[in-house]
């Protein structure tokens, strides 16, 4: 269930401002319940239906790099008012710019690898991929010693004060569901028709709300069709007409139907954003990241570079729509879809391509048959170089918060241009 147009979300841009109660090392939001409740009576395309090893390769890269090469743009500008990231980092064509000339991926791209990974380890049991996952995640957020403790640190104030933290649809480190939807939308491709136990699965690592399963459910359909469109015959309207019939929530459904008009109007990214209530920048919510993702991408559907930069521009919480978007819109368009710029310079530490190239080809043939899936089929992981790797994202992240500060003291400040 998808809130309606005219709620106005309150921005809050800090991926770990309020973060969800934790559950087993990982937080959980608190809100509502993964019951069993269906956002639709099936999906655009049933799980079962087989898709060619080229189709799936060039999804799969598609994905990984699009995705990645779409959050290390929105880095610099993630977190603050649009009109201050134009001051800060000037307008399109956009560059890496939170670590000068070097495409730095965040925690999305490193969540999407482990997800690729839980997969492969899974043996195709979705109770396995959630557990593989729990432990791959709950490691990740532990790698930052400072920020863990910064977390449950202030949970356990709002505790001893009695204060309510309702965040039940917020993003925190690596626990995007969208971006975990993304992937599952690929690999189960061929299977049984059995999707919802695994999205289930795959949302209820980190969220508890029935209407985050919702908006992860948008993204992974939309990442089917992106999947099978014809890249050169794609239309727009058509792809929201094929989510609309798959969807039983009557508020979902005119959320929809608002993006359909849009695209009729030609309204561009920002229009779209302002009139659902984000002009000062997106809120760090997964409605708002997967509603304005897939509009970037229906917007533009030939056109990476548009769709990425467009989103990027609205500012706040930009990362996660514009990861989206990117996923998308790489899936649909391929590798060489991605301007080479952005790719030559984009940087997976401690993964590197060969490594990315040896996971996409374990990946497009999932599951490759029984001697396979009862085996460890995951990539090897680095973790002495994911240390190193965070340490110095960390380092940057400092960097750019005093950057940012007197940006904020001045008149280009969100407060006042509220």
């Amino acid at each position: 269930m998808l809130r309606p147009r005219r709620r106005r979300y309150t921005a809050d841009y800090s991926e770990t401002e309020s973060e969800p109660k934790p559950t087993r090392g990982l937080r959980l939001s608190h809100k509502g319940k993964l019951d069993g409740d269906k956002l639709s009576r099936s999906s655009p395309i049933p799980w079962n239906i087989v898709v060619p090893t080229h189709r799936r390769e060039r999804a799969t890269e598609g994905l990984l790099l699009g995705s990645a090469v779409a959050e290390a743009l929105s880095l610099s500008r993630h977190g603050i008012h649009p009109r201050v990231g134009l001051k800060l980092f000037g307008r399109n064509p956009l560059q890496y710019q939170f670590v000068p000339g070097i495409g730095t991926t965040n925690h999305r791209t490193h969540s999407l690898l482990m997800t690729f990974q839980a997969m492969l380890q899974s043996k195709a049991t979705p109770s396995l991929f959630a557990s593989n996952l729990l432990r791959r995640i709950a490691w990740y957020q532990r790698s930052f010693p400072l920020r863990h403790i910064y977390t449950h640190g202030k949970r356990l104030v709002a505790k001893m004060r009695n204060v309510a933290i309702a965040d039940s649809v917020t993003v925190g480190l690596a626990d995007d569901p969208l971006v975990r939807s993304a992937v599952m939308s690929v690999m189960l491709q061929g299977c049984a028709d059995s999707g919802m136990t695994w999205f289930q699965s795959g949302v209820g690592v980190s969220h508890a709300d029935t209407r985050v399963l919702n908006a992860s459910l948008l993204v992974a359909y939309s990442v089917q069709l992106a999947q099978m469109v014809d890249q050169q015959n794609i239309v727009p309207t058509e792809i929201i007409a094929q989510l609309v019939a798959v969807t039983e929530d009557s508020e979902f459904r005119s959320v929809l139907m608002e993006m359909n008009d849009a695209l009729v109007q030609n309204q561009s990214v920002a229009t779209f954003a302002k009139q659902q209530g984000w002009a000062n920048g997106l809120p760090n919510d997964i409605f708002a990241a997967a509603i304005v993702g897939v509009y970037a991408w229906l917007r533009h559907p030939k056109r990476f570079r548009n769709c990425v930069e467009r989103t990027i521009l609205l500012g706040g919480a930009c990362s996660s729509a514009a990861t989206v978007a990117g996923a998308l819109s790489g899936i649909s368009l391929g590798k060489r879809g991605i301007p080479y710029e952005w790719l030559r310079h984009l940087s997976t530490y401690p993964h590197n391509s060969k490594w990315r190239e040896e996971l996409i080809e374990r990946v497009k043939d999932w599951p490759h048959g029984v001697d396979d899936i009862q085996s460890t089929a995951a990539m090897p992981s680095f973790i002495f170089g994911q240390l190193v790797r965070n340490s110095i994202f960390s380092g940057f992240r400092i960097l750019h918060g005093l950057i940012r500060i007197p940006m904020r003291l001045s008149q280009f400040s969100i407060e006042k241009r509220r």
